[in-house]
Formats: C-alpha cells, sequence, structure tokens
C-alpha cells in the first residue's frame, strides 16, 4: 500500500495520510499471519491473537481523531515540574498495573531470573550455593538461563547483574516490584530534558515528546515487569541528556551511567545505542571527548567480559571442569549465530508489526517525517542508526524475542523514535496548526482505547499463569512435579527460590530420574503432580489441549509411591 504524505493541508482530508501507515501495517500482518500461521511460534501468535487487532483498533482511533478537525494554539508548555509530575504518574500505574494487571506475578524466565538474582544479591552474596543432592540434579529445579556446569556447587543466572542489583535495592527499600516503574518515571523525566537541550528554543518539542512517551503501551507495560528494557531506556536517555550537555563532568556522568547500561543485562544492548551517537564526535573531530570515552568503553567492555567467567568459578564445583559453551559472551554469540531459525524474516516482521502496534498512535506518522531530518542533522542520523544497527544485528542473532509487550529489543531505542518523531514536528513549522488538535486527541484516544485493550490482553496472557503457580502454593506438598510439556511454557511455572527455602519445591519432570526420587522419597515426604485442569487454562489460551493427564505423570507417580513418597494431584481450587 503506497503511502503519501500531505503533512500540509490543514483539517481531516489534509491528515487522511496519518492512518495510512496503519492501514499498510495491519495488511502487513494480516499477509504474514496468512503465510505462515498463527501459531507457528509465540511471535507470530502475538500477532495474530493482539496486535492484528491493536493495529485495526488504531486505524479506527486515528480517523475517527481526525473528524471534523480544526486548529488550536500552542501546546500547553511542559516545565519540569509538570514532566515529573506525569513521569511519577506513569510510574504509579505501572506499579499498580502490575499487580491490578500482571496479577503480580513474573511470567518468562527474563523475568523471573531477575528477581532471582535480586533475592542473592539481596543477602550479600554473588551466586547462591547447592548442597546435598542438588549439585548433581540442579537441572531438576530448572537452570534455564542459568550457567552451565558439570557439577553445580551454586547458581546464579547468566545475565549481567545490575539490573537484579536495581531490584535487590527496591526490594530491601521495600518493594521489588517498584523497579520497572520507577525506571519507567525516569526515563519520561530524562526524555523531557534530551528535548530541552535539542530544541532549547522550541516550546513545543518537550510536551511532545513527553506525550509520546506517555501514550506508549509498550513504554507502560513492560514498566510492570521485571524485565531490564524499562531500566535499559531510562539510562540510555539519561545517557544521552549528559552527553548532550558537552562538559568533563557530564562526560564522566555519561559513561557512568553507560557502565551500568551495559551491565544490567545483556552487554550488547546499550553499545548499540551509544556507537552512533559517540560517532559524531569522529565526524566533528573532537579527539579529546572522542578519546575519553574510547578508553572508558573499553574498561567497561572489559569488565563486562570478564564478569561470567569469575562468577562461572563460583557456581561450577570441579576446578578442573572445562568451561562449557555459552559461559562467556564470545561463544554465546557464535552459539546464538549458529542456531538455525527458518521463519527469521517472519520473526523480524512480527517484531516491528508488535512494536508499532503498542506504541502512540501518532508515533509512526510523527517518525516517517522525523525520518527527513536524517540528511541534514546529524544527530538524527545517529538517533536512526541506533534503530537500525540494533534491528540488523538482533535479525543476525536472535529474530526470535519470545514473550514482552511491543518489541522488547527495540525498548531501549523508544527514547531514539520519539525523538525523531519530534524532529518532524518541529519541520512542520508553520503548518501544525491542524496537528496539534490532533496529537490532543490521539493521546486521549490511545489512554481511553488502546491502553485498555492492552489492559486485557495482558492480564488475559499473565493470569492463567499466575493462578496455576498459586495452585502450586497452596498444595501443601514437599515437591511439586510439572511437566515441561504439559501445556505450553509449563516449564516457566517451575521456578524456585535460589536457597531453596520455600515449600513446595517445584521440579521439573523431564529432568527427574531415579536416583533424585531415591535421595528424597521418605514415608513422610508429600509430592504433588499438577492435575491437568489447573494447566488447562494455560492450555486454552493457545488453543492446544493440556496433556498433563496423559501417560507420564501417572507413571512418575508410580515411582515416587514406590520409592515411599506419598502422591496427590495439584487440583483446581474448588
Amino acid at each position: 500500500m503506497a503511502i503519501s504524505y500531505n503533512p500540509v493541508a490543514p483539517g481531516a482530508d489534509g491528515l487522511l495520510w496519518v492512518a495510512r501507515p496503519a492501514m499498510a501495517l495491519m495488511a502487513a500482518a494480516a499477509l504474514l499471519v496468512a503465510l505462515c500461521g498463527g501459531s507457528a511460534n509465540l511471535s507470530l501468535f502475538y500477532l495474530a491473537r493482539q496486535d492484528l487487532w491493536l493495529l485495526a483498533a488504531a486505524i479506527l482511533s486515528l480517523l475517527f481523531c481526525i473528524r471534523r478537525l480544526g486548529s488550536a494554539g500552542h501546546l500547553p508548555a511542559m516545565p519540569r515540574h509538570r514532566a515529573l509530575l506525569l513521569g511519577a504518574g506513569l510510574a504509579l500505574a505501572a506499579y499498580a498495573g502490575h499487580y491490578l494487571i500482571l496479577s503480580g506475578y513474573d511470567l518468562s524466565r527474563d523475568e523471573q531470573m531477575a528477581n532471582f538474582d535480586a533475592a542473592i544479591f539481596a543477602r550479600g552474596e554473588l551466586v547462591a550455593p547447592l548442597a546435598g543432592i542438588w549439585r548433581d540434579h540442579a537441572d531438576a529445579l530448572n537452570t534455564m538461563f542459568m550457567y552451565p556446569t558439570g557439577q553445580s556447587a551454586a547458581w546464579v543466572s547468566a545475565y549481567l547483574p545490575l539490573n537484579a542489583v536495581l531490584r535487590a535495592l527496591f526490594a530491601l527499600a521495600g518493594d521489588a516490584a517498584l523497579t520497572g516503574p520507577a525506571m519507567t518515571g525516569l526515563g519520561a523525566l530524562a526524555l523531557w530534558g534530551c528535548a530541552r537541550r535539542i530544541w532549547p528554543d522550541h516550546r513545543e518539542a518537550p510536551t511532545v515528546a513527553v506525550l509520546l512517551y506517555l501514550g506508549s503501551g509498550q513504554v507502560l507495560f513492560n514498566g510492570m515487569t521485571a524485565y531490564a528494557m524499562p531500566a535499559h531506556l531510562a539510562l540510555n536517555l539519561c545517557w544521552l541528556w549528559f552527553f548532550l550537555r558537552r562538559t568533563i563532568w557530564a562526560d564522566v556522568a555519561a559513561l557512568s551511567v553507560g557502565f551500568v547500561a551495559v551491565g544490567l543485562h545483556q552487554p550488547i544492548m546499550h553499545p548499540m545505542f551509544a556507537a552512533p551517537i559517540l560517532f559524531l564526535l569522529v565526524l566533528e573531530r573532537d579527539w579529546r571527548r572522542a578519546a575519553f570515552y574510547l578508553v572508558g568503553y573499553a574498561a567497561i567492555g572489559a569488565f563486562w567480559a570478564w564478569w561470567p567467567g569469575f562468577i562461572w568459578t563460583l557456581v561450577e564445583a570441579s576446578p578442573l571442569a572445562p568451561r562449557a559453551d555459552g559461559v562467556d559472551f564470545w561463544t554465546r554469540l557464535l552459539l546464538a549465530i549458529e542456531k538455525s531459525d527458518t521463519l527469521r524474516f517472519a520473526n523480524m516482521g512480527a517484531n516491528l508489526l508488535r512494536f508499532a502496534a503498542w506504541q502512540h498512535l501518532l508515533l509512526l506518522p510523527l517518525l516517517l517525517l522525523g525520518l527527513r531530518a536524517v540528511r541534514r542533522d546529524r544527530l538524527a542520523a545517529a538517533l536512526a542508526g541506533g534503530i537500525g544497527l540494533t534491528l540488523a544485528v538482533m535479525a543476525v542473532i536472535l529474530p526470535y524475542q519470545g514473550h514482552g509487550f511491543g518489541y522488547r529489543y527495540l525498548h531501549g531505542l523508544i527514547g531514539n523514535a520519539i525523538l525523531l518523531a519530534v524532529f518532524g514536528w518541529v519541520a512542520l513549522g508553520e503548518r501544525l496548526a491542524p496537528w496539534r488538535p490532533l496529537l490532543m486527541r490521539s493521546t486521549i484516544a490511545g489512554l481511553l482505547v488502546l491502553l485498555p485493550i492492552q489492559a486485557w490482553m495482558a492480564h488475559g496472557f499473565y493470569a492463567p499463569f499466575a493462578k496455576a503457580s498459586a495452585r502450586i502454593d497452596a498444595s501443601n506438598a514437599d515437591y511439586v512435579v510439572v511437566g515441561g510439556s504439559d501445556a505450553p511454557f509449563a516449564a516457566d511455572l517451575v521456578i524456585n527460590p535460589p536457597f531453596l527455602e520455600r515449600r513446595p519445591i517445584r521440579l521439573l519432570r523431564e529432568e527427574i530420574d531415579p536416583a533424585l526420587i531415591g535421595s528424597l522419597c521418605t514415608s513422610s515426604v508429600r509430592v504433588g503432580v499438577v492435575d491437568a485442569k489447573v494447566l488447562g487454562p494455560i492450555a486454552a489460551y493457545f488453543d492446544v489441549p493440556a496433556s498433563a493427564g496423559t501417560t507420564a505423570p501417572r507413571v512418575l507417580a508410580g515411582e515416587w509411591r514406590r520409592a515411599g513418597c506419598s502422591v496427590s494431584a495439584v487440583r483446581e481450587a474448588p
């Protein structure tokens, strides 16, 4: 579908084109679902189940907003206190949403690992020790995304630690769930600061930037989670805010923020944002600042490259054990590149469509206008370069994102997209009259129409897992067995506290062997086996039958009984 621009003419006819990008994306989404199916993987499932409908709602909302569109005076100014207040309101909404919408539950392994590590760090430890039988049977506890070992002396996730450190600090202050909301609120203030710095004489630029941020479902709903992405976005914007100040102390602050940003989660995310912006120093021949950042990031990179090997020596029981592939980032990268993905391009297409579906209604039209600034403004080119670099790298190493709201691997670059959109807004100049009421209308429409739909979708996905997890916790068993194949992503229900102090301990059925059963079973040990009805709502969400009532669970239950344990089913609440 061709997209014709007419940003000049006022009224509904002149701005009808703003709905056409969403129309084109919806057509692309429908075609992708038709070609690949809506159940080929989670990305395409999301596309068919959520994003197609969100794009349709976006089109209808935009067409409604354009009706009888007049003109208006300048947008209200955005002083610092107002940006702070709006950021605080967004943080409060994200915190409430964690409990009211996401059921206070960590669904994905990324979320679970962040809080797993946070619990370790809150005790002042770097790893959690494993003793006794668990040294040889740690896999039964579910070690997905943890350091590979021959024999486990301890365990901790294989992610870099600073997202978990932030969560540990908030946990000590009251609640780890405050971390994402706080980062989301900080991101709003930092974005405001960037807009003020880039357009010091344009009173509307900070207002437009903050409104586009507030209207992003991806910003809000990821802020409800334990993902590292809200911190990536906030720290990238803080880094840019400092970088644009062009003072030695601001550069020191930016480099300090960069150290934290690289160590949040995966080391490549922040450098892909920062590298195109730092290249501006070379173009400007500012060799002093360029050398400062080069030396600083070399030290940062060396430290975080050393970290995984150091932690591996703490979790591996045998000092003579060879280091497995996947411990260090280089072998992880090679393994990711070597992994075949037959749906690589379909996944990336679904990722981009999902990104667009979870943003402010006007972000894409204004972004398209803002891309015109790339040819004449180096900062605009650098912001666009960060987005392009991230997309190119992720298309090669990890085109499948798995869980998440919007496209998580672009989350740290949402600030780039918004600032490019503001470039488009500023470029309109005297032709902004009809855009001002359109921005206000589309912001309100997003808050009243799109965000409630997204909240309903988010709750519908998280609630079945949260309820199943609650039933496991209420089972009064010492151990509960869950089969990873019993329902989609059922293995993610097997999450245990790092020090194994809470009962029941959850076990992954596929990793249980007779030696483990014999070691755990006595006449007083109670074992729960998850009933098919507990997993039924999860399976129903994905339109597949739950298989927990098949032969494998019953056979394993017989083995536990013969070893001396009492076995019962973990059932739905009456």
